[in-house]
C-alpha cells in the first residue's frame, strides 16, 4: 500500500505489490458501492507483474483513505479522480471502474477526455437504480442491507462454491468487506448511484472502452452493459460466463485476461510485456 494525499486528505492505494517503473502505463482501479481497493487484489497484482503501473485506490471514506466533505455524487467523485491522477503525478491514466467506479470512470471520461487513454467499464449500465427499500436499510438496517447485497451481488455458482480458487469463501468475503464500510458511506454510496444519468456521458466519450458484464449479473443485467456499450462510440462489449456483479472475484481469470488483452491494445500504442 502506499499513500498520497488528495485535497490535503490521506488516500491509500495499492500497486500490486510491485515498484511503479518510469515510461509505463497508468491503470488506475475503482471500486464499487461499500468496497476497497481488495476487490482488485487478483487484477492488481497482475496487471504490476505484466507492465503497467497500478493503483487499485480507496475512494475517500473507503478503506484506509480518509472521507471528505463534498464528495456526495458520482459527479463530484468524477473531479475528485482527475485530482488523483495529478497527485499521482501523471498527466493521463486509464481507468478501470466497477459498479459505481465504472459511474466515476464513465463520467470523467466523457468530461475531462484529456486524461484518459482507455476505459473499461465492469458491472455498469447507463442508470444504475437502487429501490427504495434498500436505500433505507443501507440508513437504517445496515446489517440487513450488507447480507442482502452480498447474496445478490453474486451468482448462483459462487453460493455454492463453483469458482477459479478453491477454498475461498465468496459470500463470507463480501460480508466482511461491507461490514468493514461505515453504515453512513454505504448509504452515500447507493444513493448516488440511484441519482446518477450515465447516457450523456456515455455518448461524449471517445477514448477506446469495454464493457463487461457478468452473465448472471442480477444487480446490473447484462442487457444493461450492452446498452451502455452501444451509447459510446466503438466500445467493445463482452460477458464473464457463469459470474454475477462481483465478478473480479467470482472469475478472477477471465476478467484478468480480458483486462490485460484491452488494455494491452490500447496502452498508448504499446503493448506492455507478456
Amino acid at each position: 500500500m502506499a499513500e498520497i494525499q488528495v485535497d490535503g486528505h490521506r488516500v491509500w492505494y495499492s500497486t500490486g505489490g510491485a515498484d511503479w517503473s518510469p515510461g509505463r502505463p497508468l491503470v488506475i482501479l475503482l471500486h464499487g458501492a461499500g468496497g476497497d481497493h481488495t476487490v482488485w487484489a487478483l487484477q492488481t497484482r497482475a496487471l504490476a507483474q505484466h507492465g503497467w503501473n497500478v493503483a487499485a485506490a480507496d475512494l475517500p471514506g473507503h478503506g484506509r483513505s480518509e472521507d471528505q466533505s463534498g464528495l456526495d455524487s458520482v459527479e463530484a467523485l468524477a473531479a475528485w479522480t482527475g485530482r488523483l491522477i495529478e497527485s499521482l503525478g501523471e498527466v493521463k491514466a486509464m481507468l478501470s471502474g466497477h459498479s459505481m467506479g465504472a459511474c466515476i470512470a464513465l463520467t470523467l471520461a466523457a468530461r475531462e477526455p484529456e486524461r484518459i487513454s482507455a476505459l473499461t467499464l465492469l458491472g455498469a449500465g447507463a442508470a444504475m437504480p437502487v429501490s427504495e427499500a434498500l436505500l433505507h436499510d443501507t440508513r437504517d438496517r445496515p446489517e440487513r442491507a450488507q447480507a442482502f447485497i452480498t447474496a445478490y451481488a453474486h451468482g448462483r455458482p459462487s453460493h455454492f462454491g463453483g469458482m477459479d480458487s478453491p477454498g475461498i469463501w465468496l459470500l463470507g468475503a463480501g460480508q466482511a468487506l461491507l461490514e468493514r464500510c461505515p453504515a453512513p458511506v454505504l448509504h452515500r454510496d447507493f444513493a448516488m448511484c440511484g441519482a446518477w444519468n450515465g447516457a450523456p456521458f456515455a455518448i461524449q466519450v471517445r477514448c477506446p472502452t469495454l464493457v463487461l458484464s457478468g452473465e448472471l449479473d442480477r444487480m446490473v443485467p447484462a442487457k444493461a452493459g450492452r446498452d451502455l456499450a452501444e451509447l459510446i462510440g466503438g466500445a467493445r462489449f463482452e460477458t464473464i460466463s457463469g459470474t454475477g456483479h462481483m465478478m473480479m472475484g467470482e472469475a478472477p481469470g477471465a476478467v484478468t485476461r480480458a483486462l490485460r488483452s484491452f488494455l494491452g491494445e490500447t496502452a498508448a500504442g504499446e503493448k506492455p510485456d507478456a
